[in-house]
């Protein structure tokens, strides 16, 4: 049977007059979970000490974590009344406890992107696998890998690097500890490249390089995020052709689609706005743009998870920790409680 693309839907609309369901039509995605970068001290809390923090993350509705661990060992074994011995125990004693869902991240080494061989990194993903796989197995709240080669499009060298990497790193997570294995890529919507020089490409050829980087893949899960590069002035209708084009994909080769609708953003009025007050090609993490950065308001966010209904049941977020969460900024208590009128538990 032929795939469902974004260029079969175009076809129906010219010839048909088809339109697809609307925002109002649709339900929208639940959201499910957030990215949380573990600290040394996270590493060391006690079961207790997280239970704030998990009771204010469950009560908007989520019940998944992808998260970053700091210091794992070399050697994971390092006894068992050791605190060295099991970082994050107390996460995920905890964790264990609620019936939380956690994916870890695999991490990778610094400017990945650059290697002319994939074999170094292949080798450190390896070793660190299988010390996460070592310490973590045994909870019942490790449900599955996070592989964080983030990126939009690779031609080229950098196309088979990825391809490489993807590939033979999701085959070592099943081989380690046999989980379901999740990426999350994003779209640029700076066509006239003022945030950066780059190679820009059309939704009909980013459908095509991913449903190749997914078909030769054992990944699971796609979680597209859906900022199109932060900036808080990109519209829904702007990132739709990326999102129906990952969905197109997903499709082609049995992947999952996800959400990663953003909570923080980059704002600006336009792009226009953002080359004013930061230059010409500036990126987008530069450290000048920092104090422009702010949680989504509540209202948006709704509007982002009604859109990502359209596409899939199911987002997670990223900035949750960073914005939203009451201990991140002074006046996130603020915006915590905006996000808790919006009912996303009840979902």
């Amino acid at each position: 049977m032929k795939t469902f693309t974004v260029w079969t839907l175009t076809l129906l609309v010219t010839l048909f007059g088809f339109v697809p369901p609307s925002h109002a039509e649709t339900e929208p995605a639940r959201l499910a979970g957030a990215f949380w970068w573990m600290s040394a001290a996270d590493a060391q809390r006690s079961q207790e000490a997280w239970r704030t923090e998990l009771d204010q993350m469950q009560a908007l509705g989520m019940d998944l974590l992808i998260i970053s661990v700091a210091g794992v060992p070399d050697t994971p074994a390092a006894g068992p009344d050791s605190p060295k011995a099991e970082p994050l125990k107390g996460f995920f004693d905890e964790a264990d406890r609620r019936g939380l869902r956690i994916f870890i991240n695999t991490e990778s080494m610094a400017n990945w992107w650059g290697e002319t061989d994939a074999a170094p990194e292949l080798a450190r993903a390896e070793k660190y696998i299988g010390n996460l796989a070592a310490l973590y197995r045994a909870h019942k709240s490790f449900h599955g890998w996070y592989v964080p080669y983030e990126l939009y499009m690779f031609w080229g060298r950098q196309e088979e690097l990825v391809q490489t990497l993807y590939r033979e790193v999701a085959k070592r997570c099943k081989a380690a500890v046999d989980k379901p294995v999740l990426i999350s890529p994003f779209f640029i919507l700076d066509q006239a490249q003022k945030l950066g020089s780059f190679q820009w490409a059309s939704a009909e050829e980013y459908e095509a390089f991913w449903t190749g980087v997914l078909r030769q893949a054992p990944v699971d899960i796609v979680a597209l995020q859906d900022s199109g590069e932060h900036l808080s002035c990109y519209t829904l209708e702007e990132r739709k052709p990326f999102f129906m084009a990952m969905k197109a994909a997903c499709a082609a080769t049995g992947k999952t689609f996800w959400a990663n609708i953003e909570s923080g953003e980059l704002e600006v009025k336009s792009s226009d706005d953002y080359v004013a007050r930061f230059g010409l090609k500036t990126p987008v993490n530069d450290p000048s743009t920092g104090p422009s950065w702010r949680a989504v308001p509540a209202s948006k966010f709704k509007e982002k998870l009604q859109f990502a209904g359209e596409f899939t049941v199911t987002a997670i977020t990223w900035g949750y920790q960073e914005f939203i969460r009451p201990a991140s900024k002074p006046d996130a208590q603020t915006v915590y409680e905006a996000y808790l009128a919006l009912g996303l538990s009840k979902r």
